[in-house]
């Protein structure tokens, strides 16, 4: 049988500066492989015109507990959209082992945690998924 959920999450940030949403989908590799999770997403980083144009790295935050079970990291990319009204998008996707755990289990992992940003003064920024 092939899994597939979707999660729609929005974050609001202590420090407002940044917000997030996106959509986060787990679903089999493939009909016939259903021992592998990819996780594929689409994430908005939205703020200030100036502040979006001073984000020099953005990181996907992976749970470190299952880094061991991740067998593909990417592609994943990353562009500043919208002209006047700058947004940052960054797609990608992953794989991971998880041979034996059902869907729920898969979920309560919690494998994709959010996205760090780094802008160009090296201040960091932590932007994590709203959980259940």
């Amino acid at each position: 049988m092939f899994g597939c959920f979707t999660v729609s999450k929005t974050n609001d940030v202590n420090n407002e500066k940044f917000s997030m949403n996106g959509s986060v989908a787990y679903g089999a590799v493939d009909k016939d492989n259903l021992d592998k999770t990819k996780i594929t997403y689409n994430i908005v980083i939205s703020g200030d015109k100036e502040d979006i144009n001073s984000i020099e790295t953005q990181e996907p935050l992976i749970n470190t507990e299952y880094i061991d079970l991740m067998l593909e990291n990417g592609p994943h990319s990353a562009q500043v959209k919208g002209g006047e009204n700058p947004y940052l998008e960054i797609t990608g996707s992953f794989v991971f082992d998880t041979a034996g755990k059902s869907k729920k289990e898969i979920e309560d992992m919690c494998l994709f945690q959010g996205v760090k940003l780094i802008d160009k003064d090296n201040n960091e920024y932590i932007l994590k998924f709203n959980r259940h």
